[in-house]
């Protein structure tokens, strides 16, 4: 891998390598309960967490066990978000995707936006074939992000998730490399029409 995650860059968001300086943003933003509800993680304490976050991540791109991007607003360059690919298997060809987003961009298309960047990133650039997402049950927003993605419910794995003293089940979600391949040319291809 490279020394430094590429820009990858949609109509509205930028996906680039995490700041310290989006440290203080990411803190607030995970700081609001409602955004932490479905992560694996709780909310940070402090600024200085945020950071340690944004080191560790740092760490394990420079091992290839995963790529963390902040979503950014690509005209302010204002941190919006988080999204990654993690449990990296170059043999296998596999990783889980993951997504968050502040709550004041919640229903902005900003999550689907940046996993379509990812999902670009991982079957292009990176040769994955296949690419995970475990979402929890009740969390509607993330379930619709990827199934609008082309990802297919393939079950529920039971009791698969930690949070709060509680063990939930998640439901799983995946997309292969030719589903992506086939959906992009959907996308691209102009309608059939007159002449075409």
């Amino acid at each position: 891998m490279e020394n430094r995650l590429p820009v990858l860059a949609g109509p509205r968001v930028l996906l680039r390598e995490p700041r310290p300086e989006d440290a203080a943003h990411l803190f607030a933003y995970t700081s609001d309960p409602e955004v932490t509800r479905f992560l694996a993680f709780d909310s940070p304490r402090s600024v200085d967490e945020s950071l340690r976050f944004i080191e560790r991540v740092e760490a394990q791109r420079h091992l290839d066990a995963e790529y963390v991007f902040t979503i950014a607003d690509r005209l302010t360059n204002e941190p919006l978000g988080i999204t990654g690919l993690r449990h990296l298997d170059p043999a296998m060809g596999t990783a889980q995707i993951g997504t968050w987003v502040r709550r004041a961009s919640w229903g902005s298309g900003v999550n689907r936006e940046a996993k379509h960047l990812l999902l670009e990133y991982a079957f292009g650039v990176l040769g994955l074939h296949r690419v995970e997402a475990r979402i929890a049950l009740d969390n509607e927003r993330s379930r619709n992000a990827m199934m609008k993605l082309g990802a297919r419910f393939e079950g529920t794995l039971r009791q698969s998730f930690r949070k709060n003293g509680l063990i939930l089940d998640q439901a799983l979600y995946a997309i292969l490399a030719p589903e992506w391949q086939a959906l992009r040319r959907r996308v691209d291809d102009p309608p059939a029409g007159p002449g075409n």
